[in-house]
């Protein structure tokens, strides 16, 4: 939120009154954050009207392409629990992994021989090489080695 508040700072010192910061200092969440400036400044009514136009949980019946899925349970921004969703767990196409830890965007993992310890990353090469050989019509075959990432 720190990081947040001094952006909104720096925007009003380059564009003065373009937002009104008289509850920049009360806000606590992200949500909050999102419910004051987020939303309004793009239309939105609300930052559960935005987050809900912005998902693509309310069409990811109609995904029909591979997808592969990362998030985490301590994720502080994105909670995990739609993706435990039954519509997306129906969808044939998405690959879905939930580690219980990684944050936001923290997947690290051991490094070891031929492994540089950057889990997610590791997951999406895998996840397109499976595709690859899959669209050539070789056997997918096994993935690389799914570990969950240890959290910094």
């Amino acid at each position: 939120m720190r990081e947040l508040k001094k952006r909104m700072e720096r925007k009003e010192r380059h564009w003065p009154g373009l937002f009104d910061l008289s509850r920049l200092k009360a806000i606590k969440t992200v949500r909050e954050f999102d419910n004051v400036f987020t939303a309004p400044h793009f239309g939105f009514k609300d930052a559960e009207d935005y987050y809900y136009k912005c998902s693509a949980m309310r069409i990811v019946d109609r995904i029909a392409v591979r997808a592969l899925v990362i998030t985490a349970e301590d994720d502080p921004f994105v909670p995990p629990t739609p993706f435990r969703s039954p519509v997306l767990a129906a969808n044939p196409h998405i690959e879905l992994h939930i580690t219980e830890h990684g944050g936001h965007c923290g997947f690290i993992g051991p490094r070891s021989s031929g492994d540089d310890g950057y889990w997610a990353e590791r997951q999406i090469v895998d996840f397109v090489a499976r595709m690859h050989r899959t669209r050539r019509g070789e056997r997918p075959g096994a993935s690389v080695e799914d570990k969950e990432p240890v959290h910094c």
